[in-house]
């Protein structure tokens, strides 16, 4: 599930996940302004029907201070205004609790004469007007339980005339049948709008975070985009850059063998035609004859073409031993992947130049040659155990040629201090598996 909701898009999660808060809030709200509004209803009605049999009782309980009990007379009259309140209120059942607690007049006349503990019965003798919902299960509400299951309960206090003293309490039960209809309506009303209101926040909510996620889905169209056009950059220039040194190749074996087969013959040429003893010239033509046919031979790569990417740097490290006559040191993990001529011409050339300056500046020196495959790029490196860098090293012309050759690749070229005090050629290249 947790999941599914994951890959769905931030305007469908934001609508799930709102509409059930929302949803849940709602119910709470409604829940809670619905039991206040109840809440408030009862007490309403019931202090508007408190002043109504507060009105029809008052008259006739005036001598219970000074008789201490009610005339036959004044329970007539009190049933009589019980039928009249019946018919007008609802009121089904009615006690009249003295100050002691002595109950002196009730519907059910088993009642009269008994002294009963009632929360309700202290309060309204306070002078507070008590409403409230009674499930009917006290001990006196047998006579009204026979009635209904529910009715509405209230304590008024009952003054004497012209004072505020309080001289009886009277309790009296009503049908809730008018109070529900008013208390449904009320609901209806207040459901209707919390819903209309939940709505309409909803869909001005999902309205913004659509409008939102449109934008973030545009944007990250074009951010894909641009990365793409990126990405066919890169490879664009890499295409360039292999094409590049493919023809700085091709250049290096034209000049080569126009060195090989033009000056070289040429030189050769001259020094066998010199007559007699021309020592010294014999010795400096040989010498340029020397240095031309190197200069020609470096210039020239070997065929690379059919050789893995182990077996190109095994080639550049023998073709080093064979012309210097000093041994290197290797450690090739196996990098059993396919790569591109540009991209062996590369690993042969840093090699090639990496060595050579361990020759020129640490002469003697031990040299170590590793390469291996690491997350996605082939990373080669050439390590002596020389003096290390000078304080002023700068990089030459052969240095700078490794760097564009590794950089026209897409990759990185390095030069520090090794781990056994000398330098650290190290050249990481991308490759595509």
């Amino acid at each position: 599930m947790a999941g599914r909701f994951g890959r769905l898009s931030l305007a469908a999660r934001f609508a799930l996940a709102s509409a059930a808060i929302l949803i849940a809030g709602a119910a709470l709200l409604g829940t809670w302004v619905t039991r206040e509004i109840e809440t408030s209803v009862i007490r309403r009605v019931a202090a508007d029907s408190a002043l109504y049999v507060e009105a029809l009782v008052g008259p006739h309980v005036q001598s219970l201070p000074a008789a201490g009990a009610l005339s036959d007379e004044e329970r007539r009259a009190l049933g009589a205004a019980l039928a009249q309140a019946s018919a007008a209120r609802g009121v089904v059942s009615i006690k009249i609790w003295s100050p002691d607690g002595t109950i002196v007049y009730a519907t059910d006349p088993h009642l009269v004469g008994s002294r009963l503990a009632s929360d309700g019965l202290e309060r309204a003798l306070a002078g507070t007007v008590i409403s409230s919902r009674s499930s009917l299960d006290e001990e006196e509400n047998d006579f009204e339980r026979a009635l209904a299951d529910e009715l509405i309960e209230t304590y008024i206090p009952v003054r004497q005339a012209a004072t505020d003293r309080i001289i009886a309490v009277a309790e009296f039960y009503q049908r809730p049948d008018l109070l529900e209809a008013e208390l449904s309506r009320a609901r209806s009303s207040t459901w209707a709008i919390i819903a209309a209101s939940t709505a309409l926040m909803y869909a001005l909510l999902a309205g913004m975070v659509r409008a939102g996620s449109d934008t973030i889905g545009r944007q990250q169209r074009a951010l894909e985009a641009a990365v793409t056009d990126l990405r066919r950059s890169a490879r664009r220039l890499r295409e360039v850059g292999a094409a590049r040194a493919e023809t700085d190749e091709a250049v290096r074996r034209r000049v080569a063998r126009e060195l090989h087969d033009g000056l070289a013959q040429d030189l050769a040429a001259a020094l066998m035609a010199l007559p007699g003893d021309g020592s010294l010239a014999r010795a400096g033509i040989e010498s340029a004859l020397g240095e031309v046919r190197t200069l020609a031979t470096g210039l020239a790569l070997p065929d690379l073409a059919s050789l893995s990417l182990d077996a190109v740097v095994e080639r550049a490290c023998e073709d080093h031993e064979r012309k210097t006559g000093r041994p290197v040191r290797r450690e090739v993990a196996p990098m059993a992947i396919a790569v591109g001529h540009p991209a062996k011409i590369a690993v042969y050339r840093v090699l090639q130049e990496a060595l050579s300056n361990a020759l020129r500046h640490a002469p003697g020196a031990p040299v170590l040659v590793r390469a291996a495959r690491r997350n996605g790029t082939i990373l080669i490196e050439c390590e002596d155990e020389g003096p290390g860098l000078p304080a002023d090293v700068h990089a030459g012309l052969g240095m700078r040629g490794m760097r564009e050759r590794v950089e026209l690749l897409g990759g990185a070229l390095e030069l520090g201090p090794g781990s056994r005090g000398g330098t650290l050629v190290a050249a990481t290249i991308p490759v595509e598996p």
